[in-house]
């Protein structure tokens, strides 16, 4: 049934809701809907529920997870952290209670209920709570806790409106939950064709994964995270994927290329962004595929982009990329001492690096010839 069908929508606007707020609600609801990101749904359900119940805290715990994610309001904003070990759907737990009820349960005073209840609860100074279950037909998803910080019931509209957002949001769950498993199914066979990459040439065995650590480490540092830091991840990955194209004599060439060979080595930026560009959840990922040898002074290729027209994921991994390449071993060339290839890199800034993030790179080199040893 459409949201939009739903008869609680119609008790809103003769309880005196104004068009306005249902309009908001369901804007929010939609939203939700929208997301594949369960601390970017915790949010958007936050939001929703905000103009029409008092909300202190909000958590969402999901089956099989050990992690709680918790939104506590703190000067009018609501601040994200994670409860690691959470116990909130333990056996004796009102997270229990409620997903075996199948309906909203309120506890009016948290005090007195006799529940063993979560470290932040007292260090928070919740008073009340209203555990809702997410379900989806008869599976159970887990429990969404709205906390708030007065000891007060909460009316049968406020649980009506409740129950009306956790039924959308058990619907977001549900469809991010399908996407990723997806996601992961079709990226470990994309994996495959990485590591099948490699396997032409065992010199660079390693590299993919290694390249995508550093690059996941330097964009973090920007702070890039969610699903931009996921599409990094796949870029990163799978940036050599065009390879696969290249004649293998001239990949394990033991001597210089010449030109001819390195105009055929130029091709598989673009031959990898044709591999991926029918891949739905890759679509993000192909600029990183496709330009990540393009240079800041426009002589790179395969298009000749210069400065800022060059993707900023790509200039993260153009730099990682050219330090696990130079730090390794390939069939013409021992590998470059980490310094020497710090030194380079030094050289490249502004002709084949972006100064903001070669600088920034540089600043974590430190860490990375540690980080190398651990992925071996």
């Amino acid at each position: 049934m459409l949201l939009t069908e739903q008869p609680e929508i119609e008790q809103m606007l003769s309880a005196g809701h104004a068009p306005a707020e249902v309009a908001d609600l369901l804007g929010n609801t939609r939203s939700i809907l929208e997301s594949l990101d369960i601390g970017a749904t915790l949010e958007q359900l936050g939001h929703a529920l905000a103009s029409f119940v008092r909300v202190d805290a909000l958590s969402l715990k999901l089956n099989g997870m050990t992690e709680e994610l918790l939104m506590v309001r703190r000067n009018g904003c609501f601040k994200h952290e994670t409860v690691f070990g959470s116990k909130i759907l333990s056996p004796a737990s009102f997270g229990r209670v409620a997903l075996d009820a199948g309906a909203p349960t309120v506890i009016d005073d948290i005090a007195t209920a006799g529940f063993t209840l979560p470290a932040y609860v007292s260090r928070e100074g919740f008073k009340s709570l209203v555990a809702v279950p997410l379900r989806s037909g008869k599976r159970e998803m887990g429990i969404v806790t709205i906390f708030l910080k007065e000891a007060a019931p909460v009316s049968a509209e406020a649980l009506a409106i409740v129950s009306i957002v956790a039924s959308v949001t058990a619907a977001a769950v549900e469809h991010s939950q399908l996407v990723r498993r997806m996601e992961t199914n079709y990226f470990s066979t994309v994996e495959a064709l990485a590591a099948a990459i490699e396997a032409k040439d065992p010199y660079t065995r390693g590299h993919s994964k290694r390249v995508t650590q550093f690059a996941i480490v330097l964009a973090e540092r920007f702070g890039v995270s969610g699903a931009e830091l996921r599409t990094l991840q796949y870029g990163a990955t799978l940036h050599d994927i065009g390879k696969i194209g290249i004649d293998e004599k001239i990949l394990n060439k033991p001597g210089k290329l010449t030109p001819e060979e390195f105009e055929v080595i130029k091709h598989h930026p673009a031959i990898g962004e044709r591999i991926i560009e029918r891949v739905d959840f890759l679509q993000g990922a192909r600029p990183v595929v496709r330009s990540h040898h393009e240079r800041f002074d426009g002589t790179g290729y395969p298009d000749g982009l210069r400065d800022e027209e060059i993707p900023f994921l790509a200039r993260v991994c153009c730099v990682v990329d050219f330090y696990d390449a130079l730090t390794s071993d390939r069939p013409y060339r021992p590998a470059f001492s980490v310094d020497t290839t710090i030194q380079y890199i030094k050289e490249g800034i502004g002709s084949m690096f972006d100064p903001v993030v070669a600088k920034e790179f540089l600043e974590m080199s430190p860490v990375l010839s540690a980080m190398a040893q651990m992925s071996v």
